[in-house]
């Protein structure tokens, strides 16, 4: 791995928990990546106020991961973290000529598309605040128990009221190919604006096939059940897991790429700030 990974200027910023170097250096992570094809009629209506649209695939399909990650070494304390994304396409902007060829592309800067977060639960306050100040995800805290144990995985995302689960995963990881770590893409919604977030990824990957994954969904009515429910993932397999246990990553601020209203948060929070406030800049190493 590169030694000067992590030797960027960094930027402080001050959230309603405390404050944030950015870019976030994440220096240990392990992720589980499950990588579905949903109609295309049932993504687009998530999306409405958005300014986004899903992109459509070779199968006429939109693509949706259910992503499970590990951060066991971060500045703001290890966490866990469980994201739905859907890949999309802001509107004002041209459509590629393939969104394959997008995906490939291992340098995130040079993507059109990116993933739309449409649920993102953590563990830990800070993180809840970090995402939802500064780039505008709809985190929320809850506890997210999981068990990573050679080819097998599993992860819950559990009620924060009732305690019971939203998400339970489980499955088995096939043959796969190894090949290196590529960046990832967020489009996000805030200060009026469609953020474009690049998260710089540093390590390997292993595209692995999928040797059959089981997805539960809670009957409850809290806003991740239903939209889980909306996109049907209990019903159809991820067609490739991609897996990693010892990636880093940065993730960097977001540049306004297209104005739009923002919708307001989800899941609000008492005390919350409406965007993280900058305190200090510096051109040291983090």
């Amino acid at each position: 791995m590169k030694k000067d990974f992590f030797d960027v200027p960094v930027t402080a910023v001050e959230t309603s928990e405390g404050q944030v170097d950015l870019p976030m250096l994440f220096q240990d992570v392990s992720g589980r990546f499950l990588n579905f094809f949903v109609d295309y009629d049932r993504v687009v209506p998530l999306l409405t106020g958005t300014g986004l649209v899903p992109c459509r695939f070779f199968n006429g399909k939109a693509m949706v991961s259910l992503i499970f990650y590990q951060y066991r070494k971060v500045g703001i304390g290890s966490y866990d973290e469980v994201t739905v994304v859907v890949m999309v396409l802001p509107e004002a902007f041209p459509e590629p000529m393939s969104y394959l060829a997008n995906l490939l592309r291992k340098d995130g800067r040079r993507w059109t598309m990116g993933a739309y977060v449409l649920e993102m639960p953590v563990t830990i306050p800070r993180a809840r605040a970090a995402g939802r100040e500064i780039w505008g995800y709809p985190k929320f805290e809850t506890r997210i128990p999981f068990r990573l144990s050679g080819q097998e995985y599993g992860f819950s995302v559990l009620d924060p009221v009732t305690d019971t689960p939203l998400l339970a995963v489980k499955g088995s990881l096939g043959p796969g190919v190894s090949s290196r770590a590529f960046d990832f893409v967020t489009f996000s919604g805030h200060r009026d604006s469609i953020l474009k977030t690049v998260i710089e990824v540093e390590g390997r990957f292993k595209t692995c096939l999928n040797w059959g994954v089981k997805v539960e969904i809670g009957s409850g009515n809290h806003r991740m059940a239903h939209n889980l429910r909306a996109l049907g993932l209990d019903r159809i397999q991820p067609l490739l897991v991609i897996t990693g246990d010892f990636f880093r990553t940065r993730l960097n601020p977001g540049e306004p790429v297209a104005a739009w209203k923002t919708a307001p948060r989800p899941y609000p929070v008492p005390g919350e700030f409406e965007t993280a406030r900058e305190v200090t800049s510096s051109s040291r190493p983090a």
